[in-house]
């Protein structure tokens, strides 16, 4: 009989647990040490500039810095490497999936210091959504993988457009792009840059979402911040 790895985690939910603890401290570590060495540049449109300004500086606030309004950072879930550059991370809140593999890349959100909202469009999609309003209330950051939880990739989908409606907080459409990277064989296609390679950030003009929209308007919008999306990315491959 052919036993696959998966049915033993299944079965012996002990050794599922050694498994992803493991699998968080390599992601904690591993981040950490990663985005230490990289060097970033970023391009901000001045209209994102207010919502942008003392994000790479963890205690900018604590200081007595400005403070910044929140909004919500709209990336590819095949970009999410780019997050770790952005500080305070304890103003940031994370929407992750439900899934098994959600709990683990929570969980190494947290130990990074990220805060965390869970549910999809799978799993728990409501409750993900309430989470991460009250989070808006709260003054967080947002941050939305708009290609998630399985894609297609870089197409949006128009569950951002709702949260910025709820929330009447700007989409800050947000792309990295790294000058050397391997690029993982996943539906996301996810970059994982080298260690000490320059990065560029790409920030977008921001998209405010008004009230009372209509099926056909969250479709316009979702296909504008999408045009946005791409065309970010096309910058960044021109850098590297």
């Amino acid at each position: 009989m052919r036993i696959r790895i998966r049915d033993l985690f299944i079965r012996y939910p002990a050794l599922d647990r050694l498994r992803r603890s493991v699998l968080v401290a390599i992601c904690n570590h591993g981040s950490s040490f990663f985005t230490n060495t990289y060097r970033i540049t970023a391009f901000i449109p001045k209209a994102a500039k207010p919502y942008i300004k003392n994000i790479w500086a963890e205690d900018a606030e604590d200081k007595g810095g400005d403070k910044v309004p929140p909004a919500i950072f709209a990336i590819y879930h095949g970009r999410m490497c780019g997050l770790t550059g952005l500080r305070p991370r304890r103003k940031v809140t994370i929407l992750i999936s439900h899934s098994r593999d959600g709990e683990m890349i929570a969980r190494a959100a947290q130990s990074l210091g990220f805060a965390t909202a869970r549910g999809s469009s799978a799993h728990g999609g409501m409750k993900g959504a309430l989470e991460m309003v009250s989070a808006a209330k709260a003054g967080q950051r947002l941050s939305y993988t708009v290609d998630g939880p399985r894609g297609p990739r870089y197409q949006v989908k128009e569950s951002i457009i709702r949260l910025a409606e709820m929330t009447s907080l700007p989409i800050i459409p947000f792309v990295c792009h790294a000058r050397q990277t391997y690029w993982m064989e996943s539906w996301d296609n996810f970059m994982a840059p080298w260690w000490g390679t320059p990065i560029v950030y790409l920030f977008g003009e921001p998209m405010h979402v008004p009230a009372n929209l209509n099926k056909s308007n969250y479709e316009d919008l979702a296909t504008e911040l999408e045009d946005q999306l791409a065309h970010l990315r096309q910058l960044g491959a021109c850098f590297y």
